[in-house]
């Protein structure tokens, strides 16, 4: 009878070792990079939505999020949950900005919910797929073939 019991306590303690591993790895993975919009629900001609500068993310560790709208500065949290992510950018600078970029940007974070990615990219998805494709700040974009 006290194996019936030992049982779950031994396999909640192997599932709470092995998990934490994981979660480190998709923190390392955002924080490693300053991030920088590649496309935006699929389209990757940017210059017109964002004429000055490209939006990015920072995230740290803590939870922080700040980054560049193309136009307005944004301080915000994020959470982090296996692979599920929700971004809350926060407080924005109030510039008054050109076009839709930012409007378009600042909507697509709303509807993020989750992540992909690895050292050369990052891909973040809503309900109906992908959003945003970024990659590291100051990396040589080469052209799809």
């Amino acid at each position: 009878m006290k194996a019936f019991r030992i049982f779950p306590v031994l396999f909640l303690a192997f599932l709470l070792i092995h998990c934490k591993p994981i979660q480190k790895t998709a923190v390392g993975m955002l924080i490693q990079n300053q991030w920088e919009l590649q496309s935006l629900r699929g389209s990757t001609d940017l210059k017109n939505l964002f004429p000055s500068s490209l939006p990015f993310f920072d995230f740290d560790e803590a939870g922080k999020l700040s980054g560049f709208t193309g136009c307005n500065n944004f301080s915000g949290l994020y959470s982090l949950e296996g692979k599920d992510l929700k971004l809350d950018p926060g407080a924005i600078t109030q510039k008054a900005c050109l076009g839709e970029g930012e409007n378009q940007f600042l909507e697509a974070i709303k509807q993020v919910n989750t992540f992909s990615g690895d050292a050369g990219k990052l891909i973040l998805a809503g309900e109906s797929g992908e959003l945003m494709r970024l990659i590291p700040k100051n990396q040589e974009v080469k052209p799809a073939h």
